[in-house]
């Protein structure tokens, strides 16, 4: 959780506690010295202090000042020696103690700097024990720190009042919700959502506490309670859409994130993250609308170009796709995802040949991946090179990724040589494999038909319309083994595949359904 102060407190204030007036030099000169810090004018402060070092080196509201001033100039060591320095000089000093805490807070990668933050305030408590900043401050490192009861128990010792402030609140929704108590989790969450001065600073950081422990809905309506009182950034909106989004509220997801197109330009950062979720809401076409404006913010930005070109597959829109992922291999040649994708396509467009050297660099990128062999393997069978094709199969028929299409494949091989005993017992092997697969029945189907086996070729064929109805190959050979019959039934079936085909339906490949179609 980011740092947060629950009063407001001046850092340069500098308040010494019990000091006798001996070491007080005169206070003009501190006032103006406070003023240098605030105004930002750190070398006039600096000269300031070392002038006031010079008559009182014992004062540690100088050592305290010149702690703030060498915060301010990003000086950490230098900055903790002299706010332990102002502690040394006056132990009872809360103004030191607060802004070591902070100190070590606001630079969380230097060694040890939390367990040093959180011994400070308590320090500080055992001088000071209702200190409403350092109770507070400790309830947030024991909460950083998972000692969740413990955290509860410090924000306990502060006052009514301030216990029900929204940065109060909101650490105790969070210490609720991770020690998995749904009611008092619930219970400080609509406390906090009535908080007059409810903030970004508070909410944000325990969305990712609240999301992590079943309190996603929580973490959305305190966002989305942000964002009516016109309080969220476009950070804090963006924390909202990713809660929607993986609660399956796509919709919703989009309405926030075309939000923050009215609170900055756009960038093609945001209309991606748009893309993504306008297409698992299933607008393919708003998708590609913000991936074309994406492009002609970011023209070489690769990942855009693939997306396009995915979408484009999914649109049945050859053509674009092939040209879009041409752009992104050519953006980024390197990435073997993008050139698996466009073999895939190229075999679409019958262009195995150009297909091949996208899927051996997919191979030599990832060896062992056996989809690579596998998409090669269809690649050389479309570039009629058998037994290269032959050799890429069966080297991967029974890994579990690839069994059932290379089975297929090889049975097409078989048949493709007119080896049909061979070509069944494969086509059986890929049925097997996975039985939700029309292919494989269809292809089974034309084996019986060679065989005049028409009645077991009606039954496969059956079986695979009743798994995709309108599966092209499926149909087509229906209609070979009605005119092989002379079954009444032909005509009707001819027509059926002639709107098949003018439906683009022939063009469905077993490859080109295999790829991801994810956005990412």
């Amino acid at each position: 959780m980011q740092f947060r102060t629950l009063l407001f407190y001046l850092a340069s204030a500098g308040a010494a506690a019990a000091l006798p007036q001996s070491l007080l030099p005169a206070e003009p000169q501190l006032a103006d010295i406070q003023r240098s810090i605030q105004s930002g004018d750190l070398r006039r402060a600096r000269a300031g202090l070392e002038q006031a070092l010079s008559t009182e080196p014992a004062d540690p509201r100088i050592y305290n000042l010149l702690g703030v001033v060498e915060a301010q100039s990003n000086h950490f060591k230098a900055a903790e020696a002299n706010f332990q320095k102002a502690i040394q000089l006056a132990s009872g000093f809360t103004g030191a103690y607060l802004n070591l805490g902070r100190l070590y807070q606001e630079h969380p990668n230097e060694p040890r700097a939390q367990q040093m933050a959180l011994e400070t305030y308590q320090k500080l408590l055992g001088v000071e024990p209702a200190n409403v900043e350092a109770l507070y401050q400790t309830a947030r490192l024991l909460h950083v720190r998972r000692q969740y009861s413990a955290s509860l128990a410090q924000l306990a010792r502060l006052p009514p009042d301030l216990q029900e402030r929204s940065a109060a609140l909101a650490l105790q929704c969070a210490n609720h919700a991770a020690l998995g108590k749904v009611a008092e989790t619930e219970a400080a969450g609509a406390r906090l959502l009535r908080s007059r001065d409810l903030a970004e600073a508070d909410v944000a950081p325990i969305v990712p506490v609240l999301g992590a422990h079943n309190a996603r809905e929580l973490a959305i309506r305190l966002l989305e309670e942000l964002a009516r009182r016109g309080f969220a950034s476009s950070q804090a909106l963006r924390q909202l859409g990713a809660l929607h989004e993986n609660q399956g509220h796509f919709q919703q997801a989009r309405a926030v994130l075309e939000k923050i197109l009215e609170l900055e330009p756009p960038s093609a950062g945001l209309l991606y993250r748009l893309a993504q979720v306008a297409y698992r809401a299933g607008d393919l076409d708003g998708a590609l609308g913000y991936l074309g404006h994406a492009r002609d913010l970011e023209p070489r930005n690769a990942a855009v170009h693939f997306f396009f070109g995915m979408l484009c597959v999914e649109r049945k829109l050859p053509p674009e796709a092939r040209k879009s992922l041409e752009e992104a291999v050519r953006l980024d040649p390197a990435n073997p995802d993008y050139h698996y994708a466009l073999g895939a396509v190229l075999i679409h467009a019958k262009d195995p040949d150009a297909a091949i050297s996208h899927f051996q660099k997919y191979r030599e990128a990832r060896p062992g991946d056996p989809r690579g062999r596998f998409a090669l393997g269809v690649a050389y069978f479309d570039a009629l090179q058998s037994d290269t094709a032959r050799n890429e199969f069966s080297s991967v028929a029974e890994r579990p990724e690839t069994r059932m299409g290379a089975q297929l494949y090889l049975g097409r091989l078989a048949l493709r040589e007119n080896r049909l005993a061979e070509a069944l017992v494969h086509f059986q092997k890929a049925i097997q494999a996975n039985p939700s697969v029309p292919e494989a029945y269809a292809d089974l189907a034309l084996v019986y038909i060679r065989r005049n086996e028409y009645a077991l070729a009606g039954q496969k064929l059956a079986e695979a319309l009743k798994l995709a109805p309108d599966h092209y190959q499926s149909n087509l050979n229906l209609l070979m083994l009605y005119r092989r019959t002379k079954d009444a039934r032909a005509q009707a079936q001819a027509t059926r595949v002639e709107q098949l085909q003018k439906a683009g339906e022939e063009k469905e490949r077993l490859l080109l359904r295999s790829l991801e179609l994810r956005p990412r």
